[in-house]
């Protein structure tokens, strides 16, 4: 078999595989969208300051370097999952994990604190 032939061959993907790939990919979007919901959630509590946020109040003294670390762990979770799906050959999953978990670091990162107008 030549070189172009076992590439095209690693690409190819039969129907239940791509199926498979679609499932996990919906599951792990719902997992990340979960993940920094939480993250959000956490902030809430005197981190960030956002006006949409439901209580933009008081600073929490100790959170100064949650939004770091926030940001920090969904790149870290992202680097995992996609190296994952990788492996396992899960391109859509692989793709998914890549906009939504960069995406939401981000928005977390763009969000203001005291430490971060």
């Amino acid at each position: 078999m030549s070189e172009a032939g076992r590439i095209q061959r690693f690409f190819e993907r039969s129907e239940g595989h791509q199926r498979a790939d679609m499932r996990i990919a919906a599951l792990m979007v719902a997992v990340d969208l979960l993940v920094v919901g939480w993250i959000l959630a956490g902030g809430t509590e005197g981190v960030f300051t956002e006006d949409w946020l439901p209580y933009p109040g008081m600073m929490n003294p100790t959170g100064e370097t949650y939004q770091h670390n926030s940001v920090v762990f969904l790149h870290r979770f992202a680097g995992v999952s996609v190296g994952l799906a990788l492996l396992g050959r899960l391109w859509l999953t692989a793709v998914a994990q890549l906009v939504v978990l960069n995406f939401g670091a981000g928005f977390i990162g763009s969000l203001s604190t005291d430490w971060n107008p």
